[in-house]
């Protein structure tokens, strides 16, 4: 059978696993730690689902491969498009194996959309469209996974209807029923097709990734966690739960793998990032504007607007005579006056405008990178840099007068590679990540209390890894791992060469020291050349469909 399998557990943290570990609530996965070596594993900067599970399966840094969120910005423009697979440089940890000779699987693993030809098979994980036959590789797998289901195959729930931004004025618990019974359906359905599929198709690496851990504790935390504003008894009467017993579901696929995945086959857990609350709205683009960085235009105001000839005729009560138009005809466009009450970004002033917010960081309006720039590379910038980051040090927050950011990063100490003018200039942590930014621009406010938002609970830092194969030190716990020597170490598990490229290293704290001894790390001589970025695969609608799906989600 495999010789490496990797279970990705979404979202998972020590935090909660250890307490149920000795509660005796999650058997597989005590097995796990006791015959393996197992520590927390330091997520991708920031901790969000796209640039980490790239950062673990090319073992680079997100300056390397060009992922830092779930959208990009789209050079030499404001604009931002999604993520894809194609969007990603470096090799992916299927195409080293599989150049290797090695057969692979990957299941549900984030960001393997669209999929891509591998030595075996290859079913995409988020972001991905909720259907159609372009989820899978080879293309009639799609097929095979709805005949062993008796129904289509859906790779996830459409979380677009659940509205994780924004805060209602009042909870309605009865909501949450349903979220949690799509999520449970679909992940059960999924756990049975990845056993299926281990078995139907063994494959030398199997990579599959489940998702009810992350997905239960954006919704559900505030109802196990007494301090969150959004905690209540009767939440935590009906649902305080659910978070537990999404990560005994795990427990339970953990041990259904291991068992058809074979007693030789080296395992590994692993998650991208940890878990913690979300209690607070930072809303990044007011405190801007009133720091004097980012300007807009007055509103209300008159400005133009353009209009299809169609759209005109239905303003004029003239829909009829529309229909009968032929398509060219009705596409004409009218340049009309409009009055706008409500900013949008089509009112930034770009004229002023020094700083914006941009993928939960700040961005420079930078001449020669921006189209209307206003920052000078050099000096300019520079001073800018230091201004805005002593800014946010100094920042107090909603409940006192204490800072409340732990941390400020400028791009280019963070990251390093030909993608790093990709990333925002300023990254930044507050509150311990309980508190993020929003980037919506028609805020009243600094800062918002969460309570009634359905999403409560917010990515860390402190994801988790753990080994379990020949050489492992069992029952060792060790430190100081990075989501990017996930794959170093576990190809050295497997006494494979690691490519030079990669960045990250071997956590030599999980072997055993005698067997170190006599199995060194060694650096493969295949070439350091990396892929260069394409041009994303998302047709407009879908994609359309899928950021509105994430903002359910609350990570747009």
């Amino acid at each position: 059978m495999a010789k490496l399998a990797l279970i990705g557990i979404d979202g998972a943290t020590y935090d909660l696993i250890r307490p149920m570990v000795e509660r005796g609530e999650l058997p597989h996965i005590a097995r796990l730690l006791r015959e393996g070596a197992s520590g927390d594993l330091e997520s991708a900067t920031p901790p969000i689902t796209p640039p980490a599970w790239v950062s673990m399966m090319t073992g680079l840094n997100p300056g390397k491969h060009g992922i830092y969120n779930f959208m990009k910005r789209s050079r030499g423009s404001y604009g931002l498009e999604l993520v894809d697979s194609s969007l990603f440089a470096g090799s992916d940890i299927f195409s080293v194996l599989g150049s290797r000779g090695w057969s692979t699987g990957a299941f549900s693993v984030p960001m393997t959309y669209p999929p891509f030809p591998v030595n075996g098979y290859m079913i995409s994980g988020i972001p991905m469209p909720m259907e159609g036959d372009g989820l899978a590789w080879p293309p009639e797998t799609m097929g095979q996974l709805g005949k062993f289901l008796g129904k289509d195959y859906e790779p996830d729930i459409n979380y677009a209807k659940y509205d994780g931004k924004n805060e209602p004025e009042s909870e309605n618990l009865d909501r949450y029923d349903e979220i949690r019974d799509e999520l449970f359906r679909v992940e059960h359905e999924r756990i049975d097709l990845m056993v299926e599929w281990i078995r139907r198709n063994p494959t030398d690496f199997w990579f599959g990734v489940l998702s009810i851990t992350d997905r239960c504790q954006h919704y559900f935390w505030k109802f196990q966690d007494r301090t969150h504003d959004g905690w209540s008894e009767e939440g935590e009467r009906r649902f305080g739960k659910v978070i537990r017993d999404s990560y005994r579901l795990s427990d339970e696929a953990l041990g259904r793998f291991v068992e058809v995945l074979g007693a030789d086959c080296t395992i590994a857990m692993a998650s991208d990032h940890g878990f913690g609350p979300f209690s607070s709205d930072f809303y990044l683009n007011r405190w801007l504007e009133e720091k004097g960085y980012l300007a807009f235009h007055k509103t209300p105001r008159w400005t133009v607007g353009v209009a299809t000839l169609e759209y005109v005729l239905h303003l004029l009560k003239l829909g009829v005579v529309a229909g009968m138009l032929p398509k060219f005809l009705k596409r004409i466009p009218f340049v009309r006056p409009k009055y706008r009450r409500v900013r949008d970004a089509r009112d930034i002033d770009w004229s002023r405008t020094r700083a914006f917010a941009c993928l939960y960081g700040v961005c420079l309006n930078k001449v020669g990178r921006e189209p209307k720039g206003i920052v000078s590379p050099g000096p300019e910038e520079d001073a800018l840099l230091n201004e805005i980051s002593k800014a946010l040090s100094d920042l107090t927050g909603p409940d006192n007068d204490q800072p409340i950011v732990q941390r400020v990063e400028v791009s280019t100490d963070l990251y390093s590679g030909e993608y790093v003018d990709m990333a925002p200039d300023i990254q930044f942590m507050a509150m311990d990540l309980s508190c993020l930014p929003k980037e919506d621009l028609q805020a009243e406010e600094t800062f918002a209390r969460r309570r009634f938002a359905a999403v409560s609970g917010t990515h860390r830092m402190n994801g988790v890894f753990a080994v379990k194969g020949a050489g492992v030190l069992a029952g060792k716990v060790f430190s100081g791992m990075h989501i990017q020597d996930t794959m170093p170490t576990l190809l050295h598990a497997l006494q494979e060469e690691i490519p030079a490229w990669m960045e990250g290293t071997v956590a030599i704290d999980a072997f055993q020291p005698d067997w170190l001894q006599q199995h060194y790390p060694r650096q493969s001589v295949e070439p350091a050349t990396l892929l260069g970025q394409a041009e994303n695969s998302w047709a407009a609608e879908d994609a359309a469909k899928v950021e509105e799906s994430l903002k359910g989600l609350g990570y747009l």
